[in-house]
């Protein structure tokens, strides 16, 4: 196998797995007693504890490193508790509220706040493929909350604000980390976010009732702490390395589809024309994006998720 076959194997494992993790997710909050603030307790506290150990077998001068440098630990932890924890929350928060293919899809909006933030910020009309990208992202999101019939919203109140919000974390998940990452790796900045959001949201999992968990239950919460967490981020820090950030990031679109067709088949979800063509206007600001002439974004971190 090629280093570039490697490569797009890892950027396409790692989103589909992202993907199943809104699934398992989903069905999660089914069940009686779990709730997203704590699923996202859970799945912070575990995936940054492995994180970490990883980093500190694999990293430790580097990790020592960072740890020292008071202004990068700081900003770490903020990184942390307003990127890693925001994200997290409005994203699980929006499939308890709607379901995983419509938050996926939502969540994709993230690269067009940013344009929007980059304008207001530096006082300055963006480029006109920019321009172009926020009109097909508010045509898409349009055709997904209401299902093309415009007198009527068929998504909930509570699942457009979430799914929006999710759109804003992963914003936030992708500006804040611009300047850690110019002198630490991301997996070193990550380890020490993840873990900050973890323990930050310990008192969760103590001021509320723990659920009745059946070993099914079990399974799929470490499914999302390990393998939609830990494992899918791997893959994609070890897609960078053989193929370019643009490259991957085209490839993220099999996220949003893994969790359409899991919903299909295991959740007997039906998507009409209005909802498809809807995801694609806005999964296709992604593809826009990649064109020479565009906004330079901030070096991205991973999927939100």
């Amino acid at each position: 196998m090629t280093n570039k076959q490697k490569g797009i194997l890892c950027a396409i494992l790692g989103p589909v797995l992202w993907g199943v993790s809104g699934n398992v997710a989903e069905y999660l909050f089914d069940q009686p007693g779990i709730r997203p603030d704590w699923l996202v307790a859970v799945r912070m506290l575990g995936a940054g504890t492995l994180l970490m150990a990883i980093s500190l077998a694999t990293k430790r001068p580097q990790l020592v490193a960072l740890t020292h440098d008071r202004s990068a630990w700081v900003h770490s932890m903020l990184f942390g508790l307003c990127g890693v924890f925001v994200s997290q929350f409005t994203y699980f928060s929006a499939v308890a509220a709607s379901n995983a293919p419509t938050t996926t899809v939502l969540q994709a909006l993230g690269p067009v706040l940013i344009i929007l933030y980059l304008a207001l910020r530096n006082r300055q009309w963006p480029p006109r493929l920019d321009v172009l990208c926020v009109v097909i992202a508010f045509a898409g999101i349009i055709l997904l909350v209401t299902h093309g019939h415009l007198g009527s919203l068929a998504l909930t109140p509570q699942g457009l604000f979430w799914g929006i919000g999710a759109g804003v974390g992963a914003a936030l998940y992708t500006l804040m980390p611009g300047q850690l990452l110019i002198h630490y790796s991301t997996d070193l900045v990550l380890a020490w976010a993840m873990l900050a959001a973890g323990i930050a949201n310990v008192p969760v999992l103590f001021l509320q009732p723990w659920p009745a968990l059946t070993a099914l239950d079990v399974a799929g919460i470490a499914y999302v702490t390990i393998g939609g967490t830990l494992l899918a981020y791997l893959l994609y820090v070890s897609s960078l390395r053989y193929l370019r950030p643009t490259t991957v990031g085209m490839l993220g679109v099999f996220e949003p589809l893994t969790a359409a067709v899991v919903s299909v088949v295991f959740f007997h979800l039906r998507f009409g024309g209005a909802e498809i063509l809807g995801g694609v206007l806005i999964l296709s600001v992604t593809f826009l994006q990649t064109l020479p002439v565009r906004t330079k974004l901030p070096r991205r971190v991973e999927s939100s998720h």
